[in-house]
């Protein structure tokens, strides 16, 4: 695995899915990740969803690979001065839990500068630590809501709808795995850490930046356009074929031209020359390319369209995605202890950033991270005992 946040400690107070899914990447990027979680169900996640084994949920396994789990009693003070001795030794601390539940249990920015100056403080919430709102609970889909993403898909004619996955979350999360990356690179020069305050309406805004743009500029909101791309060309767009859904996006004259060649109509660029009916009569110029690809395969087509240089794709459903020679190629899924995990995205001078261990059960690594910290055997059972601390024992 490649190590670009090698000896990087990453303390962990995340659960469900943004937090989760920043920490993640950067255990993928090589950051040593503590996971803190309660011994009283643990991570959310862990049971959202049917696994294998209880607790063990596709969700949480597939977020928790390369991460150490530590079972603590946060309101507990035996639980409370382990959590501190682990931030004591961390470099970052990223939480998601709701405006003021740190502060309440003894961990807030403030407390914890008083532990360890240097840590980068990563608080990621729906709507921020402060402002009129900052104290509401945020989930995806209410932020998808909150930030126009919703009335941005679907249908004109029809109701707004969810994009079809957890964007929010998921923006949130890599918008703060980057933000802890430069903030680390900030503290190599100042020897200080620095307050993340990551809010996930603003992270969903973030990536839905062209929308926004127009917005801002304009006072126009954008019509929502289906299945389609905002451009209005007519060689631009999904397209019915005998097998699959065709995506092409020749969003420009000189891609149309290679557009018209590749299909074999040249006629179409004297029919729709550049200045006038090539903008002016698009839908008309949409239906003459339906025509043309209803008359054969997805592949066909793909194929031939990209010999053109034509930007080319195609709707496929998730099954079909794992079968593409490409991820294999790039080694963007890595299998681990018999489950495949996802890369974080990029590859490393030529080498994926990929899991190397498996998730963990509630407090498998309590008792090792407790004698990293230097706790002896001795002290580490007595907070056993006393509900402090839980160290996972297999059946």
């Amino acid at each position: 695995m490649v190590s670009l946040l090698d000896g990087v400690r990453v303390v962990d107070f995340t659960h469900v899915h943004a937090g989760p899914l920043c920490t993640y990447q950067l255990a993928l990027m090589g950051a040593e990740v503590v996971k803190v979680e309660s011994p009283d169900g643990g991570d959310q996640m862990r049971s959202m969803g049917v696994g294998d084994e209880p607790l063990m949920s596709p969700g949480f396994l597939g977020q928790s690979a390369n991460k150490r789990c530590i079972a603590i009693a946060l309101k507990t003070p035996g639980g409370l001065e382990v959590a501190k001795e682990i931030i004591a030794s961390a470099d970052v601390l990223v939480h998601n839990m709701r405006p003021g539940t740190m502060e309440r249990l003894g961990l807030g920015v403030d407390a914890v500068r008083k532990i360890n100056d240097r840590v980068i403080y990563c608080a990621i919430s729906g709507y921020g630590q402060t402002g009129p709102k900052a104290e509401r609970p945020a989930l995806d889909h209410l932020m998808q809501g909150e930030s126009g993403m919703f009335d941005a898909t679907g249908f004109a004619e029809g109701p707004a709808v969810r994009v079809g996955f957890a964007v929010a979350d998921a923006s949130t999360a890599v918008i703060a795995s980057s933000a802890i990356c430069a903030a680390l690179y900030r503290r190599d020069k100042t020897n200080h850490g620095v307050f993340l305050d990551v809010s996930m309406l603003e992270c969903s805004l973030t990536v839905m930046g062209l929308n926004a743009y127009g917005y801002l500029a304009t006072g126009r909101v954008n019509p929502r356009v289906g299945p389609n791309p905002l451009a209005r060309s007519g060689s631009v767009g999904t397209f019915a074929t005998t097998t699959n859904t065709l995506l092409v996006n020749a969003n420009n004259y000189r891609l149309f031209e290679r557009l018209a060649a590749a299909v074999q109509c040249p006629e179409l660029v004297v029919e729709y020359p550049r200045d006038g009916a090539y903008a002016e009569r698009w839908q008309a110029l949409r239906q003459r390319f339906a025509g043309l690809f209803s008359t054969n395969s997805a592949d066909h087509w793909e194929e031939v369209l990209a010999e053109a240089g034509v930007p080319v794709g195609q709707v496929r459903h998730l099954s079909e995605v794992f079968e593409n020679p490409q991820l294999d190629y790039r080694r963007a899924v890595t299998d681990v202890a018999g489950r495949r995990h996802l890369n974080a995205g990029f590859q490393v001078d030529g080498q994926p950033t990929a899991a190397t261990g498996a998730a963990e059960h509630i407090g498998e690594s309590t008792f090792q991270v407790l004698k990293e910290l230097g706790v002896g055997n001795e002290r580490a059972e007595e907070l056993a005992r006393r509900g402090a601390v839980f160290q996972y024992a297999p059946k």
